[in-house]
């Protein structure tokens, strides 16, 4: 059953249709939490986290838009957004656990500001260059992984991603020259690559 489908069943509060979205996607939204939260996190805090990714799109369902990219990259979201709030209100419990600094929490919202505004630039690209951006810019797959994920070449996957870059590239032009420099280089704003 796709994603919307379960979605319109979970409008109605159909429990079996929210069951079956739970089964889909709580390994993802774990990993997700725990990449966030360091290795040294209390398990029960990712749980936390995860469910209540899955209460928020049980509760109002009519929040999701399709048009701003899929169900996964929502909830994807929500659950990175809900990880890096434990972070700041909690900071002692994983920033002495994991070796983390305050600056490295100050970079992870950064990060996660970067990450929102990027993210609905790139949901405005058309499909496939869409998920291709999406999985490259966003999760950090590679194109390798892209090509095998999405079952398309991968000098097809490369040349998506070359469009998808110049157009982001032009729409942070004016307004963050940062972001295109380090585009360029293929690095976020951390230098890391991608």
């Amino acid at each position: 059953m796709e994603d919307l489908d379960l979605l319109r069943r979970i409008e109605q509060h159909n429990e079996e249709a929210f069951e079956m979205l739970v089964d889909r996607y709580s390994k993802l939204l774990w990993v997700v939490s725990l990449s966030i939260l360091g290795k040294n996190n209390d398990p029960q805090d990712i749980e936390e986290i995860v469910s209540e990714a899955f209460l928020r799109v049980w509760r109002s369902p009519a929040k999701y838009q399709p048009k701003r990219g899929s169900l996964k990259n929502y909830l994807i979201l929500i659950t990175r957004s809900l990880s890096i709030n434990k972070l700041q209100r909690n900071p002692k419990d994983y920033l002495l656990n994991d070796n983390f600094t305050l600056d490295d929490l100050a970079a992870a919202e950064e990060k996660n500001e970067f990450i929102n505004e990027i993210f609905y630039l790139i949901n405005s690209l058309n499909d496939p260059m869409r998920e291709i951006c999406l999985q490259r810019y966003i999760f950090e797959n590679t194109p390798a992984m892209i090509s095998s994920d999405l079952k398309i070449p991968q000098k097809t996957v490369n040349n998506y991603l070359y469009r998808g870059k110049k157009i982001l590239q032009q729409a942070f032009a004016e307004q963050d020259m940062d972001f295109l420099f380090s585009l360029n280089k293929g690095e976020d704003r951390n230098g890391k690559k991608i």
